[in-house]
Parts: C-alpha cells; structure tokens; sequence
C-alpha cells in the first residue's frame, strides 16, 4: 500500500496539451485505499476537477452523473471486479482516458488491461510524481486521439461532401462489403435516404445481384489490382446497366483495408447498342438466306469467333464487341448475283471476281460508321477472306497485317462452312473439317488462332450445335 510520503507543493505541467491547461478537465479516482484517493487530490486537485470514490458503486453513481476525461481505477477492490469496470469504461466511454492501477505482483492484470487498450497503468506503491506523468500523459494522448477523431470527421465530412457533388455512384467498402461511405448519386440509384447504405451490403440492398457484385469485390482483395466490370441490375422495375471500376483502398500501414468503386452508367449505350446488333443480324439474315443459307451460321460463326477470341486472351469487351459484329461479315453479298451465290459447280473467272467483290463492298458499307463495332464489322467485311501467307483477297495482306479480328473470323467462318451443307458439296465431318483447317495452318490461317480451335475442338463443336 502507498504510504504517507510528502507531496510536493507544485509539479510543472507538461506543455503542449489542451487539457493540461484546462481547469474543466475532469479526473475520478476509484480505490478503497484512503491513502490513494488523498494522493489524487493532493496532486492532481489544483491542475484538474477531481471526484474520488471507495467502492464500485459510488464509482458508477459518479459516472452516470456526468462526464470524465480520465478514470483511475484500482483494479483489485473487494465486490466487483476493478477489471471488469475498466472493460466497461473502454466500451461505454471510449473518449475517456482508463488507467487501471493494480499491485506490483498482477502482471497478468496488467497485460490483460493493456490488451483491452487502457491509456497507461500505475503500479503499486507508485510516487505523487508517477501519478502526475502518468494522468497527464494519458490525458495527452485522448486529447491527440480525439483530435484525430475530428480531423477524420472533418475529413470524412469533405470526402462525402465531394463525393455528393459527383453525378455518378461512388462508394468505399470494408473488408466485410459493408458501405463505409457512398455518394449521393449512389443513394438515389438504390432509391434510399442520405446515408442509408452506411454499415449495409450488398446482399441487403440488392440481393438479386449479390453473387455478381461480391464476385468482382473479391477479385480486388485477392488480386489487389483494379478491374472494370460491367453488370445490368434490376432497380425499382427498371434493368439498368453500370461500368464500375472497382479499387483497393489501402490504409496508412499499407495494408488493403476495403474497395472503392465508381460507377458509370451506361444503360442508354447499351440499349443503343442493342438496337444496332439486332438491325445487324437481320441484315446478316437477309444476306444469308440471299445465299441460300437459310441464316444458320450468322450465330455460329459469330458464338466460335467470340470463344476463340477469349482463348486468345482477349478482354471482355472486345471479345463482346467481335461477337456483336461477326454476324455482318459477309453483308457485301448483297451485291452479288443470287445465281452466283447458289451455282452448285465450279465459279468461271468472271464470276469469281464478282463473288470477290463482297469483301471490299461490305467494308464501304459499314466503315462510315462512327460506331466502333461497325467499324470492327468493316475490318472484318474487309479481312476475312485474306490468306496468312499472303494469296488471299481482296488486298493479299499477310500475317499480321490482317487485324486479328480477321483472322479469327477466317477460322471461324471455314470451320463453320466446312460443318455445313453447300450447294456444291455435302457438309462433312468434324474430324474432316478438323484436318482442312490443320492443312491450312499457316497458309491460309494465322497457326495460333488453328491451334486454339484444334486444343478446345469439342467446346467448338458444343457452340456450332
């Protein structure tokens, strides 16, 4: 136990803290050792408003009854445990600096206080001194905290007020998925009040597109690089379609602390869109039952083009793009004559470059456009029918020089064609159409696109069915 020492008439105080200054800061002192609570008041009574208790009950009495900035507490008095107050302070009053105090011999309690995140301890039999540094170092440290606590609110209040001024959906998740911060814009997308989805998830908000959106999340915290993914949602009756690119939100030890996103709709794009693909397969079904092909393959080859472009490591976009424009490949037939399109035998010359001609007419038709999928449509019009090596038509463009949208389709189209009935030759076999195309690897086609059909030949097969 603490004994009679002097105290010492006047400690300096340690400068740079406001409530070292400060006469209104208030100190509660709780043991049931007289000698303690007189210590308390002798040393700290003329810097700070001091209440002292002896037992747990008056303690709490005081504590209900107003406001501390600092709780001594012995954690080893009779009845309640001192532990358990200094747990409930730490939760109940998390702005108040906890310093339990406990015997020479309690390391445990000590280590088990510090665990739960007092603001210093005192051990017993400590000197007027100690108590001193050891209130206004904590009382230091709550006066840093709860400015940081500002700073951050301040902050957070900027962030929020920045981001409602954003006429688009942004938002910032934990680890959990739950909203941490969301705009405005975001709110009124989901139909919610100002701060609705703050501490919410996805799978309380939109439940129907859950799987999809926790999909991409998880992909930033385990790959840790950003992504774009673009998703349709279905929100108060109405489909809407969103390009979000999503984040990782590091904190300030460098460690991935959640997700930040930002959203575009594009829903009105997409419909366009939409619009324009279906006027093209009608367009590419009117040039095929013009070619006595009835409008079968406009799909197939367009599904085997957009597979093997995804083999190929293209991304989502493009290999939607190549799927959405493969369908007006052969719109030049238009221009040829029905009798050439469907003669059972042999072309003469002039016929062959009549038929020839599709390719460079299909380009005219379709790169005018500011679309960038009809402008893919051109290329492929154009390309389609150049040979790797160099002999094809209409430009003899080789290798490379044929984008690889052209390429991809050359397959595409003769695998296709090959599988198919022809008004001069029966369809054939899918380990016949297989070595027509192996014979053509690197002559009529770009061997990396062949051998991407050959290694994936069944899942090919599975899409032209």
């Amino acid at each position: 136990m603490i004994g009679t020492e002097s105290v010492p008439e006047a400690f300096p105080p340690i400068h740079g803290s406001r409530t070292m200054n400060n006469p209104d800061a208030r100190i509660l002192a709780i043991d049931d050792d007289p000698a303690v609570l007189r210590m308390v008041e002798q040393v700290l009574g003329d810097r700070f408003d001091c209440e002292t208790a002896s037992d747990l009950s008056i303690a709490r009495k005081w504590l209900g009854e107003g406001r501390f900035d600092a709780v001594l507490c012995d954690v080893q008095m009779p009845g309640e445990s001192g532990l358990a107050l200094v747990e409930d302070l730490l939760t109940e009053y998390p702005e108040v600096a906890v310093i339990p105090i406990a015997r020479f011999d309690d390391h445990s309690v000590v280590e088990r206080a510090l665990e739960l995140g007092v603001y210093g301890y005192l051990v017993k039999p400590f000197l007027p001194g100690q108590l001193l540094i050891t209130t206004q170092t904590a009382l230091r440290r709550r006066d840093a905290e709860a400015a940081e606590r500002m700073r951050r609110h301040t902050l957070g209040k900027h962030v929020q007020a920045a981001m409602d001024r954003a006429p688009i959906p942004i938002f910032v998740k934990d680890l959990e998925r739950r909203y941490l911060l969301a705009s405005g814009f975001a709110h009124e997308v989901l139909g919610l009040e100002p701060g609705e989805m703050i501490g919410r998830t996805d799978a309380e908000l939109i439940p129907e597109a859950e799987p999809m959106i926790q999909e991409g999340d998880m992909q930033i915290l385990r790959d840790e690089v950003p992504t774009f993914r673009e998703a349709t949602v279905n929100l108060r009756g109405r489909a809407r379609t969103f390009l979000t690119v999503r984040f990782p939100y590091v904190d300030a030890a460098g460690q991935i602390a959640g997700i930040v996103g930002v959203s575009t709709e594009i829903t009105a794009q997409r419909e366009v869109e939409h619009s324009q693909r279906s006027a093209m397969v009608r367009i590419a079904q009117a040039v095929e039952l013009h070619d006595a092909e009835g409008g079968r393959d406009v799909d197939r080859t367009a599904e085997i083009a957009a597979y093997l472009a995804s083999r190929l490591g293209e991304n989502r976009e493009q290999v939607l793009m190549l799927r959405a424009a493969v369908p007006m490949h052969d719109v030049g037939k238009l221009a040829v004559s029905a009798e050439v399109l469907r003669k059972p035998g042999a072309l003469t010359p002039e016929e062959r470059a009549e038929m020839e001609r599709h390719a460079e007419i299909g380009h005219r038709i379709l790169a005018d456009s500011d679309s960038e999928m009809l402008q893919m449509a051109a290329r492929i019009a154009l390309t389609h029918h150049e040979w790797f090596d160099g002999s094809g038509y209409p430009r003899g463009l080789a290798g490379e020089e044929i984008p690889l949208e052209g390429r991809i389709v050359a397959v595409a189209d003769a695998f296709d064609a090959l599988l198919s009935d022809r008004p001069y030759r029966p369809a054939m076999k899918t380990d016949e159409a297989a070595a027509v195309i192996r014979q053509g690897r690197g002559t009529q086609f770009d061997p990396e696109v062949v051998d991407v059909l050959l290694e994936h030949l069944d899942e090919a097969i599975e899409l032209w069915i």
